[in-house]
């Protein structure tokens, strides 16, 4: 039997057919965003005796400046209000990459939402071998939002994934993720009357990456 997320999705492909990118396969071949390139792709380059120095921008901007709180988080349970906090835990991951800082992240995430454990883990490898990530903004496009049967909103967000680096403490570099994934995330969130959570999550990569 589909279920309430599969069903939704389906729903927020047609809506998003009237002037709006082809929505991804389920099997697309990167499952999750940043993860899928994080876990499975080997690295561009190889850690080297010498330090790499830092930039300040493309694959070595910083992004250690959490993403402004959106309202939306203290509700009401509205379409729109949906759509914010989705873009928001989205913008949450390249922050949490950077400092290791998942306090917002595990506020939001609901207790069986295996994606949000599967970026959590991401996040905490890189900071337990002493790292941190650069680079990696997530440039936020088209999002869709509908209300199921269930009172749960459903989220589609169009977004790219910009290059991104894995950096020793003493600027090492790592590993080098340089290209750009043109990707879309379905979230479901619930609002409990008080505060909003990711109950589960998804993202497949769509259309050709810059």
């Amino acid at each position: 039997m589909p279920t309430a997320l599969a069903i939704a999705l389906a729903a927020l492909t047609v809506a998003a057919c009237t002037g709006q990118p082809s929505e991804p396969s389920p099997t697309a071949a990167r499952p999750v965003a940043t993860s899928s390139a994080r876990a499975t792709a080997p690295p561009s380059q190889v850690p080297s005796d010498t330090p790499t120095p830092a930039h300040t921008s493309g694959a070595d901007q910083d992004v250690s400046t959490p993403p402004g709180r959106p309202a939306a988080l203290d509700g009401p349970a509205t379409e729109e209000n949906a759509k914010a906090v989705g873009r928001y835990y989205l913008s949450l991951f390249p922050y949490a990459v950077a400092t290791g800082d998942l306090s917002q992240w595990d506020a939001l995430s609901g207790e069986g939402c295996r994606y949000c454990d599967h970026l959590r883990a991401i996040v905490t490898d890189i900071h337990d071998a002493g790292n941190h990530g650069t680079g990696g903004a997530y440039e936020l496009g088209f999002t869709s939002g509908l209300k199921d049967e269930d009172g749960h909103f459903i989220v589609g967000i169009e977004y790219v994934e910009t290059p991104s680096r894995t950096v020793a403490a003493d600027g090492t570099l790592v590993e080098d993720f340089p290209d750009r994934y043109t990707m879309k995330a379905v979230l479901e969130l619930s609002w409990s009357g008080s505060s909003w959570t990711i109950e589960h999550g998804k993202a497949t990569e769509f259309g050709d990456g810059e």
